[in-house]
């Protein structure tokens, strides 16, 4: 961990593995992650343990990489006295010349390009996930769903990032943010239609 670093993100689609361990083996790994970032060099003779925590680790390793960029960035711009200011805009500052016509055929050709771009990444990793039968059966059990309805929620999904702007650069992040998606949808009562009925239920 860094110097001062109090905390850490653990992801939510680390379910996906500890849900294959035992209570022990779980304990067992969230005592490694713990010792892990308090520094403590943890060595684990348990094949189980180091399996599950490799991938702990890397996404550990990332993380920390961003933030001490972060910082770095922050002192910095500490030291060339924080944020430049704002240069006059057309609101403050009366035109001088007439401006130049923007070139209108150059930038729907890029903005489509990044669009197309963006799909195709989009319907890859929804195939990937169509194609990943422990992943969709972590799913199913976690939220209750009806087997069958987990291509009408992709769909809803990849709705949802047409509005946003979507920050996934690979499947692994895609899946990440698809399940925190699932998981806001559900604690709003959206996905009762997906859902098994209970006993009880109206």
């Amino acid at each position: 961990m860094a110097e001062n670093k109090k905390s850490f993100v653990l992801y939510t689609d680390l379910i996906h593995t500890v849900q294959h361990l035992t209570d022990e083996q779980t304990g067992k790994l969230f005592k490694h992650i713990l010792s892990y970032v308090n520094d403590e060099n943890p060595i684990s003779d348990d094949v189980i343990t180091n399996l599950s925590f490799e991938p702990v680790k890397q996404a550990l390793k990332r993380d920390l990489k961003k933030y001490e960029s972060y910082i770095n960035k922050q002192k910095a711009n500490g030291k060339k006295g924080g944020r430049p200011k704002k240069e006059e805009t057309q609101k403050t500052q009366p035109f001088i010349s007439k401006p130049k016509k923007a070139d209108s055929v150059s930038v729907s050709v890029s903005v489509s390009d990044n669009v197309n771009v963006i799909n195709n990444n989009i319907d890859a990793w929804i195939k990937n996930i169509s194609n990943s039968p422990s992943y969709l059966e972590g799913i199913y059990m976690r939220l209750k769903l009806r087997k069958g309805t987990i291509s009408s929620l992709l769909k809803d999904f990849k709705a949802h990032l047409k509005m946003y702007e979507s920050d996934s650069t690979n499947v692994s992040e895609f899946k990440r943010h698809f399940s925190n998606w699932l998981n806001n949808e559900n604690s709003k009562g959206r996905l009762a239609k997906y859902q098994k009925e209970t006993k009880g239920q109206l």
